[in-house]
């Protein structure tokens, strides 16, 4: 037998051993193909789709590595022992290292075929949802371009896993690996300026989540950091608290299980670590796709107008509104429609002329103040979309800056929008001439030819209310699509069903995405816990037994596991939990009341969504867990 015989039966012969890491394995190269699956599809020409899904992929393959990583160092660790031996009974070093890095690979192989294997299984109904979602068909393929990639890119990370691995053997001596996992811990202690340091560094991501998004880099990473540093040390710190507490500690199971989760904190803070930042991860994915399409109805509802036409030259703009004209009457739809001409002068600030307003006034509903005085103005913007909102400040700061640049004063404010995000500035016809005038000037100055002024076709169509949301396939839809199209030649047209379905069509698209990696990471949270509990399960079966003999009751060992078991796969939920909450409501005070409602609603959701997977997770791996427990318990034995 040779020695890659012999590296071959060892795989065969401990298949139990080796299984978690290669269905873990598996599982990885699985969600990876998936996603290559879909990205590479012939029909997903859809421009910046390929772009997000790409960065999607390296987001799934960056987390593949590092979960592959933990798996195979949790697997090494389980198999010192054997390692141990083999070293005393003359094996090299060299032979160890080879003997490691030639199983690795076989594993590596077996669960990049088997993992594209069950890909494309799952890929059919991954492409039937995302046909379903984008509203286009996506017929099945043969994915050879998936297929390399994923084959090349996950064999380099073997490769890679394999040789950095060996770093770690090198450095251990024959009776460090026959201690095994059976060496004596240390009793896990917290530094007092490392808690600190965690606290201070949550605190800190805090304060650049209140602020504006510029912050956003600096958030994560102080926020990473200091979740970091909460389970290796605040953690310990309050364990260490607890069994001080000897009224609560040296009662019953609890001298058991406190005992032993001091320990297992520790242990397990690395992982409590990626769960957590997974949570936060996922939940925040799906909290944007919910926040997102929110934002967009909103949107839709605030714009009065069905189709609004503009025409900045504003030479040949009666011929173009003539065919919308036709085309509405065509249709049998009645209509009411405004001229406005307008000067854009700053951002989203329009002026418009006191002679143009009574019409759009009636339109809106708006009230015709008294005749405006030189430099009187009134201000048309969505003041309750600002007041509360730290950006809207800031925009109101401009506001009155351009206003007073052009020695504007503002006589009235009108709660209305005419077009989203720009505000009007209603002034009598001689101060709209003199601000136009001086635009000319400055364009000139400019060398810039364009005219200052720029005509508006306001559409109002009763019977397409902004109240009810079109579909795609709808007569609304579809004339809207014919009104962008044939007024294109002679203006800028924008009709509000079509910008509500495009915008729907790109949220649409990450809501797929965002679903893909909620679900991919809510698997993995799950898989890495059990893959834990599945390593440790040997010498927690020696220690019940132990215990067991000398009084430990079935029914006291299920409590005492269940609870060290919900720690396990709760204390990252909570935290990731609180994370999420707490930083949506601090957008809430940061933001306006607009998108208050949005966030913390889609954030709640996607929470709740976690719990209950998480809760079924719990309860499944439990009772497998408790089964394979049982089997050791003394009672269970007569």
């Amino acid at each position: 037998m040779n020695f890659r015989q012999f590296a071959l039966n060892n795989v065969k012969r401990n298949a139990r051993a080796y299984s978690a890491y290669f269905l873990s394995s598996v599982f990885a190269v699985m969600v990876f193909f998936t996603y290559a699956v879909f990205i590479f599809h012939p029909s997903l020409d859809i421009p910046g789709l390929r772009k997000v899904m790409g960065a999607a992929v390296g987001i799934a393959y960056v987390f593949s590595f590092l979960f592959v990583f933990y798996s195979i160092s949790i697997f090494l660790k389980s198999r010192n022992k054997e390692l141990g031996i083999l070293t005393i009974l003359g094996a090299q070093k060299k032979q160890i290292r080879k003997l490691i890095f030639l199983e690795n690979i076989l594993i590596g192989i077996a669960a990049i075929v088997i993992g594209m294997i069950c890909g494309l299984a799952c890929a059919k109904l991954i492409l039937l949802y995302g046909a379903n979602i984008l509203e286009i068909k996506l017929p099945f393929y043969l994915p050879l371009q998936a297929m390399g990639l994923t084959a090349g890119a996950f064999f380099v990370l073997y490769i890679v896993l394999s040789f950095s691995i060996l770093a770690f053997i090198r450095q251990k001596k024959a009776l460090e690996l026959l201690m095994g996992t059976s060496k004596p811990k240390k009793e896990p202690k917290a530094h007092i300026l490392l808690i600190l340091l965690s606290i201070g560094l949550i605190a800190t991501a805090y304060y650049f989540s209140s602020k504006s998004f510029t912050y956003m880099k600096e958030a994560l990473v102080s926020g990473i950091m200091g979740i970091y540093f909460f389970f290796t040390q605040f953690c310990v710190f309050l364990m260490r608290l607890l069994k001080r507490n000897r009224s609560f500690y040296w009662r019953g199971t609890k001298l058991l299980w406190v005992s032993e989760m001091s320990y297992k904190l520790k242990d397990n803070a690395r992982m409590f670590f990626m769960v957590t930042i997974v949570i936060i991860m996922a939940s925040s994915a799906i909290s944007l796709v919910h926040y997102m399409d929110y934002e967009t109805k909103e949107a839709y509802r605030e714009n009065p107008f069905a189709i609004t036409f503009s025409d900045r030259e504003g030479k040949d703009w009666a011929s173009g509104m003539k065919k919308i004209d036709l085309e509405l009457e065509k249709a049998g739809l009645t209509y009411e429609k405004v001229i406005s001409k307008s000067i854009w002068i700053h951002g989203g600030l329009h002026v418009i002329k006191e002679s143009d307003y009574p019409q759009l006034a009636k339109l809106l509903e708006m009230k015709v103040s008294h005749k405006l005085k030189s430099r009187e103005a009134i201000l048309i913007s969505p003041e309750s979309k600002l007041e509360n909102s730290r950006s809207g400040q800031q925009i109101e700061q401009e506001l009155k800056e351009e206003l007073s640049v052009h020695d504007l004063q503002i006589v009235q404010r009108i709660d209305k929008t005419i077009e989203l995000y720009n505000a009007f500035v209603v002034v009598n016809d001689q101060t709209y001439q003199q601000i136009e005038q001086k635009q000319r000037e400055k364009n000139q100055a400019q060398q810039n030819k364009a005219n200052p002024e720029n005509i508006s076709i306001y559409y109002f169509v009763p019977d397409w209310s902004n109240q009810k949301f079109p579909r795609s396939d709808s007569k609304q839809a579809k004339l809207s699509k014919v009104l962008e199209g044939i007024a294109h030649e002679d203006g800028h047209v924008k009709t509000r069903a079509v910008s509500y379905l495009e915008k729907q069509k790109e949220h649409s698209m990450m809501s797929f995405i965002g679903i893909l990696i909620a679900a991919i990471f809510s698997l993995a949270t799950g898989s890495f816990l059990y893959f834990k509990l599945y390593s440790d399960l040997n010498d927690d079966q020696r220690i019940y037994q132990m215990l067991s003999r000398i009084g430990l009751s079935t029914r006291e060992m299920k409590w005492t596991c269940t609870i060290q078991m919900a720690m396990l796969f709760f204390i990252p939920f909570i935290v990731a939990g609180l994370v999420s909450v707490s930083v949506s409501v601090l957008q809430v005070f940061s933001r306006s009341s607009f998108q208050a409602q949005g966030m913390l609603t889609s954030s709640l959701i996607s929470i709740t969504g976690f719990f209950v997977v998480q809760l079924v997770y719990f309860l499944i791996i439990r009772a497998l867990y408790l089964k394979e427990m049982n089997k050791v318990m003394v009672e269970s034995m007569h």
